[in-house]
């Protein structure tokens, strides 16, 4: 789908973290924003938040797991989603501005914790994790 640029020509560096403007660049391109250019990180963030999906401040700082989540949530439309138990084991440490985000991705399979049982809301999410959960995020639309 063309949506991340390596970090260099031949490494897509998966263990880097993704910055806000990354993700609102990102998620641009994923709804067919011309993206492209010296300007791209500009085009992204005007385009997220025109859209509502993020107010743009701190564009280079790492995005949080909640916040990458929470940006993809409102991206699809903030849909209903109920404030239930979550079976993260960190799950008290989720910001209540992200709380039903959440618990959204984690019902559609979105958000997966890691093997120790952990969301890890306030870590930072890699490009990796961010190519997964985006993966996932357009899997689920095609189930609809």
């Amino acid at each position: 789908r063309e949506l991340f640029s390596g970090k260099t020509a031949t490494s897509f560096a998966p263990d880097a973290p993704m910055s806000r403007a990354m993700l609102m660049t990102v998620l641009s391109r994923l709804d067919g924003v011309d993206a492209a250019g010296g300007s791209a990180y500009e085009t992204g963030m005007a385009w997220a938040v025109a859209q509502g999906i993020s107010d743009g401040r701190d564009p280079d700082s790492h995005v949080t797991r909640e916040q990458f989540v929470t940006m993809l949530y409102r991206y699809a439309g903030s849909p209903a989603a109920t404030d239930r138990e979550l079976h993260f084991s960190d799950a008290e440490e989720i910001s209540g501005y992200a709380r039903k985000a959440v618990c959204w991705a984690e019902k559609t399979g979105i958000l997966s914790g890691f093997e120790d049982g952990r969301a890890a809301p306030k870590g930072k999410t890699t490009r990796a994790q961010a190519a997964a959960m985006l993966d996932r995020y357009v899997r689920f639309l095609n189930q609809l």
